[in-house]
């Protein structure tokens, strides 16, 4: 499974990161990218916890943001959310904000 951590310090070295993940499981690679990071760890549980416990917790100073990895997923966008791409969403949207509604 691939984590992201988000808000990440530059200054804050790859091995330094790799300690923190390795408390909840092995850690295959992570890779450091402009202010984020990305980690891959091969076994789900080990990475749902590394994720559990390491959103919003602090490392040297900075709060980090802890999550699944969202890059590769086709559709990341909510079914229950408008706005956007309105052509797959014109039905519903029409219904939602109707003429009468629009003031001008």
């Amino acid at each position: 499974m691939q984590i992201f951590i988000g808000n990440f310090d530059e200054n804050i070295s790859q091995n330094h990161l790799r300690e923190r993940l390795e408390e909840f499981g092995k850690v295959e690679s992570i890779r450091i990218e402009n202010k984020m990071a990305f980690a891959e760890m091969p076994f789900e549980n080990e990475a749902k916890s590394a994720i559990l416990n390491l959103d919003k917790s602090e490392l040297d100073g900075i709060i980090l943001s802890v999550r699944e990895a969202r890059h590769g997923i086709i559709n990341r966008r909510r079914k229950d959310r408008f706005g956007g791409r309105r052509s797959q969403d014109l039905k519903k949207y029409n219904r939602i904000f109707t003429q009468k509604d629009i003031f001008f």
